[in-house]
């Protein structure tokens, strides 16, 4: 989109005859028709120090519609802030002879967005001491024709010097190829704190008449005053215009309709030609100072790798823009203003700008903006700010000025984490197990962090190792020793009912089920053997006893 335009207008003389009517002029091969656009409802919003958003309503006659292949909509910025009379430029005050109406021809070149660099920014929207005003009327008088002039000219003469601004932005993208519609035209190349107000239209009597006229009327009458030098004067204009470009090259817009009346006044209409509304710019912003940049925003900055070189253009995405922002940004008309920390410096567009204009990436849908980091900036971590035409704070971000750092080596972290997290949390104490948890948490923390620095990734390495260093082995309590089993017969000298062992089979050291019940059956029997014996022991010798007393009770008797 061709938007900034150089400070170059084609301008078409419609010369009134002296008995009134219309000046037309076709060539042979030429159609020329009137201008079928009317502007309407022009209104400004969005004004900041350099920039201002110009939005209006437009209609196309419907029988030429389907003649027009574009249409270029365009806004010239004009105010002078001195001027140097150096010749006249026509005889008559107050009478305008050749009234120079607009054409604007947006077919001539200029310069796009993306082509501006720090010094044509300042050719084309700069403020400029003694400009050249070229353009001279020489007049002498018709002796037999009382009030008549034989009236010659010459371009090439300078008839003034002045200083100020004159740029045109032309915008040859925003027509959607509809009859009637609203359309936003972003302006930018302002000067903070100044008025642009349509006060060249009260320079000569009253008349709405184009800027050129007023600045050559002013320049007369300080002529007539005797004064040729420096002058401080006040002249501005600020006008919309549109054109359509036609399918047919050959087809050619008339610059206006001119009818002179009996008193050589101009008298004429453009409904394609609007002043745009007076408005005046904000005093320059001032940065907001370090120590009170908010703690949080809703919106978000993201320097691309989180570096930027002196002297080079740093890409820094926004995230999280609010809805009415980002219509902005789609229209191509959020302008911003960046700083860089520690102490503020303003830092500017890739093309000069003195701001940083939001847009779409058109590879990956972010918005972004560029801006130029100070070639003189010491090395270091820095800050980047933006703030709205407000002077309101809506993002920032750190960023490293200076040479690239060397990749981050996470190798250590890795191997660290992998020896950690084979430990088992039950051989160690709780206390020496917990700070050994966290560390190892944040261990893999890191390791997950993208933009994680050598120094985070070294503090991590070694929290994880101390950590692991501290662990206290968990005390384990001494197991009962088992008493050998002893041979077992049934407690006598039977013989064992066991079979001998076949050694054919594969040893089981589980004991089968029918086992374990064999093996406590055989307890049993054993028990009940001995007990039996001790009782068969004590009757036995009770039994004795009895056989010896009734022994002795037989020979007491034989006795007597």
């Amino acid at each position: 989109m061709r938007r900034f335009g150089k400070a170059v207008a084609a301008l078409a003389v419609a010369a009134c005859t002296l008995l009134g009517g219309v000046a037309t002029a076709n060539a042979a091969d030429v159609t020329s028709v009137y201008n079928p656009i009317t502007l309407s409802n022009v209104r400004v919003s969005d004004v900041g120090a350099h920039t201002a958003n110009v939005s209006f309503d437009y209609s196309i006659d419907p029988a030429q519609m389907s003649q027009i292949k574009d249409v270029c909509f365009s806004i010239e910025v004009q105010r002078i802030t001195d001027i140097t009379p150096m010749e006249r430029a026509w005889t008559d005050k107050g009478h305008v002879w050749g009234d120079p109406l607009y054409s604007i021809d947006c077919s001539t070149g200029g310069v796009s967005d993306d082509e501006l660099t720090a010094g044509s920014y300042d050719a084309i929207y700069g403020v400029h001491n003694d400009r050249e005003y070229k353009g001279v009327y020489r007049s002498d008088p018709i002796p037999d024709k009382p009030g008549w002039t034989n009236n010659w000219e010459d371009m090439n003469a300078t008839f003034a010097k002045a200083s100020g601004q004159w740029f045109h932005r032309y915008n040859k993208d925003a027509w959607n190829g509809q009859a009637s519609g609203s359309l936003d035209f972003p302006l930018i190349g302002l000067a903070p704190g100044t008025a642009y107000t349509n006060n060249a239209k009260e320079s000569i009597e009253g008349f709405e008449v184009p800027f050129q006229d007023a600045v050559q009327e002013k320049s007369n009458d300080l002529l007539y005053e005797g004064v040729q030098a420096k002058t401080p004067v006040d002249i501005r204009q600020v006008v919309l215009y549109a054109q359509p470009i036609y399918k047919d090259p050959n087809t050619k817009v008339l610059p206006d309709t001119v009818v002179c009346g009996p008193d050589m006044n101009i008298v004429g209409t453009n409904p394609a030609l609007k002043f745009v509304p007076d408005f005046t710019t904000k005093a320059e912003p001032t940065a907001t100072p370090a120590e009170a940049l908010p703690s949080k925003t809703d919106t978000k900055l993201d320097v691309a790798n989180g570096h930027a070189e002196p002297g080079q253009t740093a890409r820094v995405y926004v995230d999280n823009l609010k809805a009415e922002a980002k219509a902005k940004a789609d229209a191509n008309s959020l302008f911003w203003y960046a700083y860089i920390y520690s102490e503020p410096q303003a830092l500017t567009g890739p093309g000069g700008s003195p701001f940083v204009q939001v847009q779409k990436e058109a590879s990956t849908g972010k918005y972004y903006f560029d801006a130029v980091i100070p070639a003189g900036l010491p090395a270091g971590e820095h800050k980047i700010s933006v703030q709205d035409e407000n002077g309101t704070v809506q993002a920032w971000t750190p960023v490293t000025v200076g040479d690239a750092p060397a990749p981050v080596d996470k190798s250590k972290l890795t191997a660290a984490v992998d020896a950690a997290g084979k430990l088992a949390e039950k051989d160690y104490t709780a206390d020496s197990w917990a700070p050994f948890a966290k560390a190892l948490a944040d261990a893999k923390a890191v390791a997950a962090k993208q933009d994680a620095s050598q120094a985070d990734v070294d503090a991590a390495v070694k929290a994880l190792v101390d950590a692991q260093a501290g662990l206290k082995k968990a005390e384990t309590v001494p197991s009962k020793p088992v008493e050998p089993s002893k041979p077992d017969n049934g407690g006598n000298n039977k013989p064992s009912n066991n079979k001998p062992a076949d050694n054919n089979k594969p040893a089981n050291d589980k004991p089968a089920a029918d086992d374990k019940k064999s093996e406590s059956k055989n307890d049993e029997q054993s028990d009940l053997s001995k007990t039996g014996a001790s009782v068969i022991g004590v009757a036995g010798i009770l039994v004795l006893l009895v056989v010896l007393a009734a022994g002795l009770l037989v020979v007491g008797k034989a006795r007597r």
